[in-house]
């Protein structure tokens, strides 16, 4: 589901991606898989297609979503890369225009940093 809601958001069309997710979907969804195949013009079934090829490269994470709370409550998020120093991080969220509007121009008297 993940992968569907990305390609909608990027509009994608291409057909070599959606047949890719056709045939990794099989398994798991034969019929839609099946129905869906043939709608792309396909005349053999997904069932006898390649599996894509795996290519880790495009399984590294080089950002995360990380939420900020300020007096305890989530106050909104930030994708910040995962190669972020401290100092680096710190500045970025003090800097965003959500955590100024909550500190209200003060200088935090107590900041953490908790990264996973």
């Amino acid at each position: 589901m993940i992968l569907v809601n990305e390609l909608t958001d990027l509009k994608c069309h291409k057909q070599e991606i959606l047949q890719s997710m056709l045939i990794m979907l099989a398994p798991y969804a034969p019929h839609i898989a099946e129905e869906l195949w043939h709608a792309l013009g396909n005349t053999t079934s997904v069932i006898d297609a390649t599996y894509p090829k795996l290519e880790e490269k495009y399984l590294v994470e080089t950002s995360k979503e990380y939420p900020v709370s300020i007096n305890g409550k989530m106050r909104t998020t930030m994708v910040i890369a995962l190669t972020a120093e401290q100092a680096e991080v710190e500045q970025l969220v003090l800097g965003n225009e959500v955590v100024q509007k909550w500190v209200e121009g003060k200088t935090p008297k107590n900041h953490h940093l908790h990264q996973k």
